[in-house]
């Protein structure tokens, strides 16, 4: 069975859990996540859309910690259909 996915970019540094949004499933676009990240500031996790760039500081979430923040991330995924903002 031959692999139809498009490989994933290096995670960044800190990064513990991405999940892919619907658009970025939709688009067969790996690029188009929700990166989960260790925040050493508050010994818990701070996370961001990279589709519509929404992050956990801002949800309606208040706790910081990783399974509150694995949640969200996982949450906002399955919803996000926002497409990033194109360079120029």
């Amino acid at each position: 069975m031959q692999n139809t996915h498009a490989s994933t970019e290096p995670w960044a540094k800190g990064v513990i859990a991405r999940y892919l949004t619907d658009a970025g499933k939709a688009l067969t676009d790996p690029t188009i996540t929700v990166d989960l990240s260790e925040d050493p500031d508050n010994n818990g996790a701070t996370g961001i859309c990279r589709g519509c760039e929404t992050t956990f500081k801002d949800s309606s979430y208040i706790c910081r910690d990783r399974a509150t923040g694995r949640l969200w991330a996982q949450e906002h995924a399955e919803k996000c259909r926002a497409l990033p903002r194109p360079a120029q």
